[in-house]
């Protein structure tokens, strides 16, 4: 009997002992996610679950953010169409001149007039642009924002733009420049005044190189719009929108080879080359989590450059001034890496890039730098007053100018005054004694400082630009003082 009591016993502490380590053995882990589970060393399906809905929301929300140049360019195409009137397959160019007329182009210069042509060379098939001999600077694009000529040479020129896998003759009198996207688009301003001038504005021609034997009359377009015109913008859309524009991008273009990965990714989400964009219930909640999150995290890194990620972006020591282009060369593939950062956060905030933009020879090209916050490192809001002292001779050969820009979509301030940028061209601009200036952003103008005052709008948050053309040795060697933004009473 006792040695049957005995084995009992020890039957029981056996069990108790294995009910005791299967206990033991369910383990956590703290990670940023939270806590993970684990049954000794095997995740829980629960856990597991868990981490492949991160593991969507993460490559969703990176997925906006390698995609904000396309975006950003596919939904320019678009809205040009609708501002324009124009059709696919049809060559025309845009003049933009003036307030309302660059309103829809993201951080848009107000000084200085854009004429602009957005094409989609898959329904025209390769393009004639001829360039007139005189003071034409500009640039083309693919729509990864990437240039593919610069534009400005002074000279006549005969432009063949040609998209994948299209055929041209070989023999084309004129440079071929090959886009390695259909969507493509090229800009260009006339320096100089007069009726000389005026004349270039629209001595650019263009046309289908089938309509070559006998070309139409290029076709130009002032874009006036009137109140109440359904005016399109080009700052990408959020929401399910922002993902129908890259999955149009997907469709049309051909892949690059450095972004299979993406595609990959894209695929997990419902995009994907040759099928339609038919989301289920989960990919369309993991999209628009992600791009919601995404375009914060855009913000973030266009507002907030930090010297770990752009150590050459910030301007002087702490000035409260930041250079927009986040030190990128428009290239983007660079020798041992492609630009990510970079690419991002000049993207999220403005649109084309050329060389000129980050020339560092003195006198030449333009410089951009932008403030986003006050002095107290509080967001320049609508319903304050803030002043920005600018020091005597600004470091630009041909003229400087401050534009301000609302926050949501990146375009120039809507506001009763019709007015969103100042400039040393500013016929009514006041002056200091010593040359500098003072300026005043606020809903209303402080008494007798009318002329050097933007107005901002009620609850709504914006930035500032700062442009020199000809930006001169001080402002590469970061020997001007540039001010931050005070807040006033």
């Amino acid at each position: 009997m006792k040695t049957t009591r005995y084995l009992k016993l020890a039957l029981l502490g056996v069990l108790l002992s294995g009910l005791i380590t299967t206990v033991e053995a369910q383990t956590t882990q703290d990670t940023y996610l939270g806590k993970i589970e684990y049954q000794d060393q095997t995740i829980t399906k629960a856990s597991a679950a868990k981490l492949h809905r991160q593991i969507d929301l993460q490559r969703a929300s990176q997925l906006t953010l390698w995609a904000m140049p396309i975006s950003s360019y596919y939904q320019n195409y678009k809205a040009s169409k609708n501002n324009l009137g124009f059709k696919d397959g049809e060559v025309v160019i845009g003049l933009h001149e003036g307030y309302d007329a660059v309103y829809p182009f993201i951080t848009a210069n107000v000084t200085t007039p854009y004429t602009v042509s957005n094409v989609d060379l898959s329904a025209t098939g390769p393009l004639v642009v001829n360039i007139p001999e005189g003071s034409i600077f500009g640039v083309a694009n693919n729509a990864w924002q990437e240039p593919i000529k610069e534009i400005g040479s002074g000279k006549k020129e005969t432009l063949l733009f040609v998209g994948p896998g299209q055929e041209y003759p070989k023999d084309f009198k004129g440079e071929i420049i090959q886009s390695d996207t259909f969507i493509f688009g090229y800009f260009y301003r006339v320096l100089g005044t007069g009726a000389e001038a005026e004349k270039l504005k629209t001595a650019v021609t263009s046309y289908k190189l089938s309509d070559a034997a006998n070309p139409p009359k290029t076709r130009y377009i002032t874009y006036n719009p009137k109140p109440g015109d359904n005016v399109a913008i080009g700052t990408q859309p959020i929401g399910m929108e922002y993902w129908e524009l890259v999955n149009q991008y997907v469709q049309k273009e051909p892949m690059a080879d450095r972004d299979r990965f993406f595609y990959a990714w894209l695929k997990d989400l419902g995009i994907e080359k040759g099928k339609s964009f038919n989301p289920t219930a989960y990919q369309k909640e993991i999209l628009l989590e992600g791009v919601k999150t995404g375009m914060a995290m855009a913000q973030a890194t266009a507002f907030n450059k930090t010297k770990e990620k752009f150590a050459s972006s910030l301007y002087g020591n702490d000035s409260g001034w930041e250079d927009a282009m986040a030190g990128m060369d428009p290239k983007i593939d660079l020798e041992t890496y492609s630009m990510f950062n970079e690419r991002t956060s000049y993207t999220f905030e403005a649109v084309t890039t050329s060389a000129g933009m980050v020339s560092r020879v003195a006198g030449k090209g333009s410089a951009y730098i932008g403030s986003y916050y006050d002095a107290d490192g509080n967001a320049l809001m609508g319903a304050n007053n803030y002043s920005l002292h600018i020091e005597p001779n600004p470091p630009a050969a041909l003229f400087w100018s401050i534009t301000v820009y609302d926050i949501a979509n990146r375009l120039i301030i809507q506001n009763e005054t019709k007015r969103a940028d100042l400039s040393s061209r500013s016929d009514k601009l006041v002056s200091n004694s010593d040359g500098s200036v003072d300026l005043y952003f606020g809903p209303e103008a402080p008494k007798g400082k009318e002329n050097n005052w933007i107005q901002s709008n009620k609850g709504q948050s914006f930035f500032v630009y700062l442009r020199l053309y000809g930006p001169e040795q001080a402002y590469f060697d970061q020997t001007y003082p540039m001010n931050k933004i005070e807040k006033t009473k």
